[in-house]
């Protein structure tokens, strides 16, 4: 059995034990009204010069060994496609308009002969990865493509198989920009002059094996089109009319990619082509302002009124 301790010092541990709890209390209160006090210092700081404060985190950063992150934007990088035309064809002012026989024409001919140096180097890396590609079938197979990606536009359920025929960038800003809630009636009629490749294109990006091809094929035909608003209205074009266009598209497929197909990737508008007709926009008509005892047959005013005979 334990001898009783005696009372004098049980009060001595019972002082020492409460004095050692107080200690810790009155350090983490000194602690907490340092952090606040240093916590308003930076806020006052960044008031007065926000530039100042982002220096001063790094230099107490760097004194506590911490690591600072800096909040950078980030970037998102398609690998599936470019995010655009490298070295885009400049179409030759007055195309299918001048005569190959005349002048200006032949000027044209011999322009085309001396850019296909660049044109064959780019075929020659497109056939090491693509060896089925070859420039008399292309034409036809790039037009089916053209025709049956526009053609899906006039059908909204078609959205996802059109995501198989224009690459990414094709799809967001030539396809389907700004025509939510609008109706687009398309329609192929027939061709004008047979389609012809008349640049070919190769790059890298990231690193120089992965590769992309661009063909720029020259389409010469006829089409109808015509766009209507949500409320029915024709904002653009006409069904009934169709009209020959000039266009130059570029179809791009990703090279090192073993299961990649050719795509529409965009069009080339040259700088002296004619201006597009401009949309008509369905807009508001501002009614009279009432006031809040007036009705609106009252704000009229001189509206006639139907009269019993």
């Amino acid at each position: 059995m334990a001898a009783p301790m005696p009372w004098g010092l049980s009060f001595l541990c019972r002082t020492l034990g409460w004095w050692s709890r107080q200690r810790e209390k009155i350090s983490w209160a000194l602690e907490n009204s340092l952090v606040s006090g240093e916590r308003k210092r930076q806020n006052n700081v960044y008031k007065e010069n926000p530039d100042g404060m982002s220096k001063m985190l790094g230099r107490d950063a760097k004194k506590t060994t911490l690591l600072v992150k800096k909040s950078t934007p980030l970037i998102c990088i398609m690998l599936l496609c470019t995010s655009g035309i490298f070295d885009a064809y400049v179409p030759p002012e007055g195309d299918a308009r001048i005569s190959s026989l005349s002048k200006e024409g032949l000027k044209q001919r011999t322009e085309r002969l001396k850019k296909k140096a660049a044109s064959q180097l780019s075929l020659r890396k497109i056939k090491e990865y693509d060896a089925d590609f070859k420039i008399k079938d292309f034409p036809e197979k790039a037009k089916d493509i053209f025709v049956e990606a526009h053609l899906c536009l006039n059908n909204n359920s078609s959205r996802d198989f059109i995501r198989e025929l224009p690459t990414d960038h094709s799809f967001r800003w030539d396809m389907v920009w700004d025509i939510r809630y609008k109706t687009v009636r398309w329609r192929f009629v027939e061709s004008l002059e047979q389609p012809q490749v008349v640049q070919i294109r190769c790059s890298s990006l990231v690193n120089q094996s992965n590769l992309y091809g661009q063909v720029t094929v020259r389409m010469h035909t006829r089409q109808t089109l015509a766009i209507y608003d949500r409320f029915g209205r024709l904002m653009y074009g006409q069904e009934d009319v169709p009209k020959d266009v000039l266009e130059y598209v570029v179809f791009e497929k990703h090279l090192t990619n073993p299961y990649g197909s050719w795509r529409m990737h965009g069009k080339i508008v040259p700088s002296w082509a004619p201006p597009k007709q401009p949309i008509l926009k369905t807009v508001m008509i501002p009614g009279p302002q009432l006031k809040p005892w007036e009705d609106h047959e009252e704000a009229q005013g001189g509206a006639l009124k139907p009269q019993l005979v």
